[in-house]
Parts: C-alpha cells; sequence; structure tokens
C-alpha cells in the first residue's frame, strides 16, 4: 500500500513549484496542525539550491546546502533523507545510516529512508563494517511496503533477490519497477530499438543502469526478445549473477559451477586489472571462435572502449550495437542492419528525459539523457558509408533525418558540426578517397 507521507504542506507545494505567496499563507494557517506532525516550514532556498546540485552530480557542492537546510529544519524529513543519501553516495555510511534512521523517527514509512539503509548494508556493493544482507532484505522490504511505486527502490529488490536466488521476487520487481514509470518512455524505446533487432537467442553484453534494468523489464513486463540473454558487465562480476543468468536465459557458462566462487581479479603481465567479468567474456569469445558457443554475441555500443578495443577488428557495427564475427569484421559496418534499425525509429518516442523524476540517481539524472547520441552517431555511421558507396542523395536524406531527431530529443543538438561537413561532402558528389 502507498504510504501517506507525513510532510509540510508548504513543503509539497514547493515541489510542484506554486507561488510563495499561498505556501506562505497556507503554513501560517496550518502551523499548528504541523507542528503536530514535526513538520517546520523547509528551508526552501538551501533545499531547492542542494536538489538542484545534486541532480547535476555535484555531490560535494550539494552536501553543505543539504546540511544547512537539516541545521535549520531539524525536524524536516526531507531534508534529513536527502543529506542521507548525500552522505551514503559520499561514502559516508555511518553518518547517512544515522540521518536515515532520524528520518524514520520523523516519519517512519519514510520509503527513501529504507532504501538507503537497505542500500547502505548491502554487503555486495560494500566494504563497510557493519553491512548485513538481513538488514539490507528487511530495509528494502519496508521501502516497497512503505511506497509500492518506488521504481528506485524495486530495482534494489530486484538486484538483491538475484543474489538471494529468489525468482519470484525478481520478476515481481521488475514488474513493480516497470508500472511505477521509473523508466521513461525515452528509455524504454531505446532499449526496445536496441532488443528488436538483434539475432535470434542473441548474448547481448551491456554496460550501465539505463541499457540493462529497462531491457529486462521489458523482456519481464511485455515478453519483448526473451531469448536474448541481457548480461550486465559489472553485475556479472558476481558468482549469484552469473548463476542467475546461466539459468534464467539457459546460457551456457565457460567455467564450471565450482570454479565460480574462486574466480577473483587479477593484474596481467602488463598491469592491467582483469576482473571477473573480464575473464568470462573472454572465454565465451573463445568459446565461439572454437565452435564450441552457438549464440551470437553483441556488445551494446555503451560498452567501454576499453573493454572493446582489443576485440574491435571482430566487431561489426549494426546500431545500437555490434557484432562479434570470428574473422576479422569487414571495415563498412552491416548496412542492411543499419538501414533497418533506423527505419524502425519513431523520433517523438525518443524524446523527453531518459531519467524519470523520481529516479535517486545523480548519476542517471546528469548523463542518461546522452545515450540518446547513440541514435544519432547511427544515422551519422550509415550516412558516412553512403557517401563512401557513392550514394549521395540517400546520404542526405539521413543526415536530415538525423538533424530533425536531435531537435526532439531532451539533450538537443550534439552533432551539428558533423552533419554539416557531411552534407557538404555529400553535395560536393565526390567519392572520398579510400585509403
Amino acid at each position: 500500500m502507498k504510504r501517506q507521507t507525513k510532510v509540510c504542506l508548504s513543503q509539497s507545494l514547493i515541489r510542484l513549484g506554486t507561488h510563495k505567496a499561498l505556501m506562505f499563507s497556507a503554513c501560517v494557517g496550518l502551523a499548528g496542525m504541523l507542528t503536530f506532525f514535526g513538520c517546520t516550514k523547509p528551508a526552501t532556498q538551501e533545499l531547492d539550491q542542494a536538489l538542484a546540485q545534486y541532480r547535476q552530480n555535484q555531490l560535494n557542492e550539494a552536501l553543505p546546502l543539504f546540511e544547512q537546510a537539516v541545521a535549520k529544519n531539524k525536524n524536516n524529513a526531507e531534508a534529513h533523507v536527502w543529506l542521507a543519501e548525500t552522505y551514503r553516495r559520499l561514502g559516508k555510511r555511518n553518518e547517512a545510516v544515522k540521518l536515515a534512521r532520524r528520518t524514520i523517527a520523523l516519519d517512519p514509512c519514510n520509503s527513501f529512508a529504507h532504501a538507503i539503509l537497505g542500500d547502505a548494508y548491502n554487503p555486495i556493493y560494500s566494504t563497510w563494517e557493519s553491512v548485513n544482507a538481513d538488514s539490507t532484505w528487511t530495509h528494502l522490504q519496508k521501502a516497497v511496503a512503505c511506497d509500492s511505486t518506488d521504481g528506485n527502490a524495486w530495482v534494489s529488490i530486484w538486484s538483491e533477490a538475484i543474489h538471494r536466488g529468489d525468482l519470484p521476487m525478481i520478476k515481481r520487481a521488475l514488474s513493480a519497477a516497470f508500472k511505477s514509470g521509473f523508466f521513461t518512455k525515452a528509455a524504454l524505446a531505446y532499449n526496445r530499438w536496441m532488443l528488436r533487432h538483434l539475432p535470434e537467442q542473441a548474448l547481448l553484453v551491456t554496460n550501465g543502469d539505463m541499457d540493462t534494468y529497462p531491457a529486462v523489464a521489458l523482456q519481464e513486463a511485455e515478453g519483448l526478445r526473451t531469448d536474448v540473454a541481457v548480461v550486465n558487465r559489472s553485475l556479472l562480476n558476481t558468482a549469484s549473477y552469473t548463476r542467475f543468468i546461466r539459468d534464467h536465459y539457459k546460457l551456457p557458462l565457460p567455467f564450471p559451477d565450482s570454479q565460480l566462487d574462486a574466480l577473483g581479479a587479477f593484474k596481467d603481465q602488463q598491469g592491467n586489472l582483469i576482473t571477473v567479468s573480464d575473464q568470462i567474456l573472454q572465454a565465451w569469445l573463445q568459446q565461439k571462435a572454437s565452435g564450441a558457443f552457438s549464440r551470437p554475441i553483441a556488445f551494446s555500443v555503451t560498452v567501454d572502449p576499453s573493454f572493446t578495443n582489443a576485440i574491435k577488428d571482430h566487431l561489426q557495427m549494426a546500431g545500437p550495437f555490434s557484432l562479434w564475427q570470428a574473422k576479422p569484421a569487414p571495415a563498412m559496418p552491416d548496412m542492411a542492419m543499419l538501414r533497418s534499425n533506423l527505419a524502425s525509429i519513431a523520433p517523438n518516442d525518443f524524446a523527453g528525459p531518459f531519467a524519470s523524476a523520481q529516479d535517486r540517481s545523480p548519476v542517471r539524472q546528469a548523463f542518461t539523457n546522452g545515450i540518446v547520441t547513440n541514435v544519432t552517431a547511427t544515422a551519422l555511421t550509415y550516412s558516412e558509408a553512403l557517401i563512401k558507396s557513392g550514394d549521395f542523395s540517400e546520404a542526405q536524406k539521413w543526415l536530415s533525418w538525423a538533424e530533425e531527431f536531435e531537435k526532439k530529443t531532451e539533450l538537443g543538438p550534439s552533432f551539428t558540426e558533423q552533419i554539416t561537413s557531411m552534407k557538404a561532402a555529400a553535395r560536393s558528389g565526390i567519392v572520398p578517397d579510400k585509403k
């Protein structure tokens, strides 16, 4: 059941952008009631400034402003909980836990505070001396009991349920996060685009949150491309996640089960850190090269180039992903695949934010909208190949498409100079020298 949050009326109005005069009169009229519920008039200036810095991932700049807001409003739950989350993200877990518990004292069913405690105690992501898996699970469960629409908590529950081997909760968490609106229209459009054109039974290697969470949520909620094994590079460092994808996707692993827990990171002769994830992925590629692994292997274009650089000669660009091939890949991208990928796009679906208003990750708020540039980059890659092949009119068509597409996105134009230069090359009617 969704909790009834006890917050100041003025605080709620601030978040809605209501006129200050109305907020002031409302608080004055309800002063006695607000005091009874443990609310005082919030320090709107500090809190609003802190939230603005936080959402730009400027946590060190946000921290003193949150601290000021708490100092001026010792009974304000919102100020306390945001300060707690900032402490947690800065690695100050003792302070984070103290503030989160103070928030719960002010507002016993504060979903955000319980989610902070769940994440702070999680032993998977921390070496803090007080980590406790049972505390993590208890507080995450409490978070969604207080607010069943808290997508942040449901995403954390999905990850923790994987580590606990709780398949029903894995499915429930994905469905709940999807229904909560945590994944925006644009984020879902991008992930649909990425999934739809993959080869049958592909293994798709993803990099981060927003090329993984929406994809697996679409598989669960819409039944979209459930044949594709979505494998997150970071999560692949944990044995529990590796076993989950093995069982969930019927995905053969390159190591026996008894060896998974013994795998560890090491440095090679050049001093490069080789993670568990790197070892598993490299073993899959070796099996693919020998014919012992039958699934097509694709890498999302969001995957860090530091990993794919060693295999780049075997990757062929195909839109939002590149396909690995045993023999060195052709220099030209897969033109049929690129055209099919681009033709399937409804630009209006990619308009708007990629991180929802309820998303409390400052990293996703600050940077997720940049993922849309992969669409434009695909159109430019296709157009460049068209110019090299002498199909100038088709190149101009897709360059104009890319120009209009960018205007619809929240990020706005990012490739203006490249598009202008390529349009000039297409109009010249001269095929570039092939070197």
